[in-house]
C-alpha cells in the first residue's frame, strides 16, 4: 500500500535537503581556512619573547605561516585600572639562531582602555605580518611600547 505524499511534505523534505547541504558546505569551508595556517612556535620551530614597556603588555600571542608570510597576532592589556586610553604599538623583531637580526616590523597605534575587571574591552588586538619565514631555531622578540595618549 503506497502512502500519498503531500505539498507540505515535499517541501520539508526540500528545505531539510538543502538545510542538510548548506550546513556540510560550512563545516567544509571552516575546515580548509582553518588548515591554510601553521602554528610555528607550537610545532617548535620558532621561539616567542615577550617583554613590556610602560602600562600595557601582551596578554597571549601567536605566530602562523600562511601563504603570504607570517603573521602575529596577539593582545594588549593594560596593567593599570586608572586613566584615559593608552597608545601603544607593539614593535616585531626577528633574530636568526646566530643571534643577527633579520627583520623588523612595527603594528599600528593601538589605543587600550582602562582596565575594567569583568569586562572584556580592555582588551585590544594586533596583527603584524611579516613577508619572509624565518629559519627553524629563530627567536621571534615582541615588545609592547606604551605612552600616555
Amino acid at each position: 500500500m503506497k502512502v500519498p505524499t503531500t505539498k507540505s511534505m515535499v517541501e520539508n523534505r526540500l528545505v531539510c535537503c538543502v538545510f542538510g547541504l548548506s550546513a556540510a558546505l560550512t563545516c567544509v569551508l571552516v575546515s580548509s581556512c582553518a588548515t591554510n595556517r601553521e602554528d610555528l612556535v607550537r610545532s617548535g620551530h620558532i621561539t616567542l619573547q615577550k617583554h613590556r614597556t610602560g602600562k600595557v603588555y601582551i596578554a597571549w600571542c601567536d605566530l602562523y605561516r600562511d601563504e603570504d608570510g607570517l603573521i602575529v597576532k596577539g593582545v594588549l592589556r593594560r596593567r593599570d585600572h586608572i586613566g584615559f586610553p593608552v597608545r601603544a604599538h607593539v614593535n616585531v623583531r626577528v633574530m636568526s639562531p646566530d643571534g643577527s637580526t633579520i627583520q623588523e616590523a612595527c603594528s599600528k597605534d593601538i589605543y587600550v582602555p582602562r582596565r575594567v575587571t569583568g569586562r572584556s574591552q580592555s582588551l585590544k588586538r594586533f596583527n603584524v605580518r611579516l613577508p619572509e619565514i624565518p629559519p627553524c631555531g629563530s627567536l621571534i622578540r615582541l615588545v609592547a611600547s606604551s605612552g600616555v595618549s
